[in-house]
């Protein structure tokens, strides 16, 4: 009965994205105790209708918006930003909107030469053979 591994899952996400935030500023550091207390008390606070699957959307939207205002209370405005990037970007990464190859790409640019197949399917918005 794993019916609320997904949101289990999103708080996986949300968390690990939290603690990387020390990356961009040391000061960002956040205990795993803070985070596990509003996390369990968004469980508690969220409206719980009769439908699990409904009860579940709520707490996905719920958790992953009650994170994103909280944390970014501390943050400077200049980081808010890319707060909110890396959080779309983990939860897509997860949902299989965003794969693996297509990450890397963005994250680290080009590592090998496109096979031919590949450079037919080369996107309109990257302008030369050589970024491709």
């Amino acid at each position: 009965m794993n019916l609320y591994l997904p949101i289990a899952k999103r708080g996986r996400d949300i968390y690990f994205v939290i603690a990387d935030l020390a990356l961009i500023d040391p000061m960002y550091q956040y205990s795993l105790e803070y985070f596990v207390r509003l996390f369990i008390r968004r469980l508690e606070v969220t409206p719980s209708p009769e439908d699990v699957n409904e009860r579940l959307d709520i707490l996905k939207k719920d958790i992953t918006e009650a994170f994103y205002d909280n944390i970014c209370r501390g943050l400077f405005e200049r980081h808010k930003l890319i707060y909110a990037f890396m959080i779309s970007t983990k939860i897509a990464r997860n949902q299989n909107n965003i794969s693996n190859r297509e990450w890397a790409f963005f994250s680290r640019g080009p590592t090998e030469e496109a096979t031919e197949e590949e450079m037919e399917k080369k996107p309109l918005w990257i302008p030369t053979e050589k970024i491709w």
